[in-house]
């Protein structure tokens, strides 16, 4: 990408954080209703901690260019953010990966304890569905459903959780080839399909549109995987904002260790390239959508 367009890219991320940001702040006393104090601090320390909002904002551009208003997305996309945290919050845990530091910040148990800290993240996933059935008032009933059932299915045992359960354990990986994909394909890329096309879900009811959207997702979420992969093995501590290196400490199979430094490239690239390649015939080619894999694929944290 020249420069012009890191600019752009950067600029539309920048705009897309702020717009959330916004809603964070403001909707912040109905997340805090009936909640126990110790609890909602743990949870609002996790939820507030930085960040660049990737997943909000894949959720708000998708849905304003299938027809939905960027605020009638908000919710979702809050709820996208919630179950993100949530997963962080326990990623970090001693029983997990055994981080004290996310996002430059003390990890949530380091502050408030484990016991907590898990209670925390089972808060936000269980909020992380409830927000935006509760919110999104402007939303037909049938594309509601439509964009929690993706969302939904990308949180359970064949998304996150499974890809965390394969994550840790890396007996697997000797018998299965295609472990390191389907490691990534469920811990990350689950999420960052679910964050696009249930927000296309909002505005469109087109099928061929949403696959467009799913494939998208599909090859964005997997560059993004392995360039996370790449990071941890390139950037320092100060550039991640966690502990790098833990993969291969933990005896984990990443893209880098399976394929090495140079091969973990050329298939971020290649999943880059298909990924602008799945939304060709519905979006101008400098879409930000468009431009966005290119982008992410080239960030050093």
């Amino acid at each position: 990408m020249d420069r012009q367009e890191i600019e752009f890219v950067r600029g539309a991320l920048e705009e897309y954080r702020l717009f959330f940001e916004d809603y964070l702040s403001s909707s912040v006393a109905l997340r805090k209703k009936g909640v126990p104090q110790k609890l909602h601090e743990a949870m609002e320390y996790s939820l507030n901690a930085g960040g660049k909002r990737v997943r909000p904002a894949l959720c708000i551009a998708a849905a304003e260019r299938c027809g939905c208003l960027r605020q009638d997305a908000l919710p979702m996309a809050l709820g996208i953010e919630m179950l993100h945290t949530a997963t962080l919050i326990h990623d970090d845990l001693p029983c997990m990966d055994d981080d004290d530091l996310r996002r430059g910040k003390p990890s949530n148990h380091a502050i408030f304890g484990e016991t907590l800290a898990v209670l925390a993240g089972d808060a936000l996933l269980a909020m992380s569905v409830e927000f935006p059935l509760a919110n999104s008032n402007n939303i037909k009933p049938q594309r509601l459903i439509r964009a929690m059932q993706i969302f939904t299915g990308a949180i359970g045992p064949s998304g996150v959780c499974g890809g965390q359960v394969l994550d840790m354990d890396t007996s697997q990986a000797a018998e299965d080839p295609d472990y390191v994909r389907h490691v990534a394909e469920l811990k990350t890329g689950a999420l960052i399909r679910a964050s696009v096309l249930s927000g296309a879900a909002l505005g469109s009811e087109d099928e061929q549109t949403l696959c467009c959207y799913y494939d998208y997702g599909t090859h964005l979420g997997a560059a993004f995987q392995i360039v996370d992969d790449i990071l941890d093995v390139t950037s320092s501590a100060k550039e991640l904002g966690k502990t790098p290196g833990k993969d291969k400490d933990q005896g984990k199979i990443n893209y880098v260790l399976a394929f090495g430094l140079e091969g973990a490239r050329r298939i971020a690239l290649q999943e880059s390239a298909l990924a602008k390649e799945s939304v060709a015939k519905i979006l101008p080619e400098d879409d930000f959508l468009v431009r966005l894999p290119d982008y992410l694929a080239e960030r050093t944290h």
